[in-house]
C-alpha cells in the first residue's frame, strides 16, 4: 500500500490525500508504526495526509505507542475528511441556483 499510494501521490503530483480506515478495527503491534512512517513519507513527497475513520481500538493504539500526533491530521469520517481536503486545496462548495422556468 505505501508504494503505491506514493506513487500516485508522484504521479498525479497529489496535494491532499484522504486515507478513510473505517473498516479496520484493530492493528497487530507494528502496524501503526508503519502506518505513521507512510503519512511521514507521503509529506515529505509534499502531500498531506488525512486520516480517517479512526476506530476507538486503533485511537488508544495510536496513543499508547506514542505516535507524534501533531504530524497526524485526523477527521471523524470520510465526509469530514473530503471537505477538509476541499479547504486545504482552497476550494468552496456552493448550493447551484435554483434556476425557474418562466
Amino acid at each position: 500500500m505505501t508504494e503505491q499510494l506514493l506513487r500516485g501521490i508522484r504521479t498525479n503530483r497529489a496535494k491532499v490525500v484522504v486515507i478513510d480506515i473505517t473498516g479496520v478495527r484493530q492493528w497487530m503491534r507494528p502496524s501503526p508504526i508503519t502506518w505513521c512512517k507512510t503519512v511521514e513519507a507521503s509529506r515529505l513527497l509534499g502531500a498531506t495526509v488525512i486520516v480517517t475513520g479512526l476506530s476507538p481500538e486503533i485511537a488508544q493504539t495510536i496513543v499508547t505507542i506514542g505516535v507524534d500526533l501533531g504530524k497526524m491530521n485526523t477527521v471523524g469520517d470520510l465526509q469530514g475528511g473530503i471537505e477538509q481536503a476541499e479547504r486545504l486545496l482552497g476550494y468552496k462548495v456552493v448550493p447551484v441556483a435554483e434556476t425557474t422556468q418562466s
